[in-house]
């Protein structure tokens, strides 16, 4: 028994496989949380605006002191936001502004039509 010198005490080797498999299920666990964050997000920042949205801020942009504007985004705006059962007062108003369109100079907005446009344009909202 001389020769069984060289035998050792039995060492112990450190094992990590746990704290190794935590540390795997908190990072995909935040990564995912994150994935679904900025997901969500972004469909958030994306979201466009629909052609009557568009329209309706278009038409509550108009400057009543050009008369020209009044019935150029009257008539494009207007025709997007309208209804059936506002087709009539729609057509009258159009043909009303059609005198202040194609031409160079044309005379201030008649108030009785201004305030027409305005409450037909209430009415749209």
């Amino acid at each position: 028994m001389e020769q069984l010198r060289d035998i050792k005490d039995i060492v112990e080797v450190p094992e990590y496989s746990f704290e190794i498999l935590l540390a795997i299920i908190i990072l995909t666990l935040t990564i995912l949380i994150l994935a679904i964050y900025f997901y969500k997000n972004r469909r958030k920042r994306r979201k466009k605006l629909s052609k009557r949205e568009i329209a309706l801020n278009s038409i509550n942009s108009i400057d009543y002191k050009n008369p020209k504007d009044v019935a150029y985004k009257f008539t494009l705006d207007g025709a997007v936001l309208i209804d059936e059962e506002h087709r009539n007062g729609f057509d009258n108003l159009v043909e009303e502004l059609e005198r202040y369109k194609y031409r160079k100079d044309v005379p201030p907005l008649d108030k009785n039509l201004e305030y027409r446009v305005k409450e037909f344009i209430k009415e749209l909202r």
